[in-house]
């Protein structure tokens, strides 16, 4: 099959979508520099970002990653598997969402704020991994099923905001827990933590497969 270079997945996003999770991470870098010393407080701002700001970008960014290409159509006509494209711009997505958040967590080291809260190490990965990945496949099933990713970027962001105001009550829920995206950042101790976790991994793998299926309906992208 047709291989594409990375350097063209990396052009189709929009410059100003790529400094995103950049420009995040420095303004919660300088929160924590002019927090220094609060240990509270800079906890609180290192748990924002790693299981709440940088999610959220990672699924506004994950709606524009192929209905946003201004080339779409010749990447349509190519010889190669429409999913073998969603799945190179999704996966170059989590690496930038993945380096954002292990250079963050090495900042806080040299810093020392303490998240331990979180976790051990392997833990701590879930507070970012888990949410990122869910949101990146509703904002990525959402954008192809609306056909452009404005809607997708809103449902995503619509998600988000719900799930943060009403936290409380997905964490209590006997049902709606399972669908709780940020059980890792805000609950790392509930009871349900590992199961709530499985089902969003599931729930993700769900979403992507259902954009796969989506893009092979090429003439709604054309």
């Amino acid at each position: 099959m047709m291989a594409v270079p990375v350097g063209y997945h990396v052009r189709i996003y929009r410059r100003e979508n790529l400094w995103l999770p950049a420009g995040l991470w420095a303004l919660m870098a300088l929160l924590i520099i002019l927090m220094r010393g609060e240990a509270k407080r800079t906890f609180d701002i290192a748990d924002a970002f790693l299981g709440f700001v940088l999610p959220l970008a990672a699924g506004i960014l994950a709606a524009a990653a192929i209905v946003d290409d201004s080339a779409l159509e010749l990447q349509l006509a190519a010889p190669r598997a429409p999913w073998r494209t969603l799945l190179e711009r999704l996966g170059l997505l989590l690496i930038l969402v993945a380096t954002a958040a292990l250079l963050y967590q090495v900042f806080l080291a040299l810093m020392g704020v303490d998240i331990s809260p979180l976790g051990n190490l392997a833990a701590r990965q879930l507070a970012w991994l888990t949410p990122s990945l869910a949101l990146m496949g509703l904002g990525s099933v959402a954008a192809l099923a609306f056909a452009q990713g404005t809607g997708g970027a809103l449902l995503a962001g619509g998600m988000w905001l719900l799930q943060l105001l009403l936290k409380d009550w997905f964490a209590a829920s006997p049902w709606a827990r399972y669908l709780f995206v940020f059980m890792a950042a805000r609950y790392p101790d509930h009871p349900d933590f590992w199961a709530n976790q499985l089902c969003l991994m599931g729930i993700t793998v769900v979403l992507v497969i259902g954009s796969a299926l989506l893009l092979k309906r090429e003439e709604r992208y054309l």
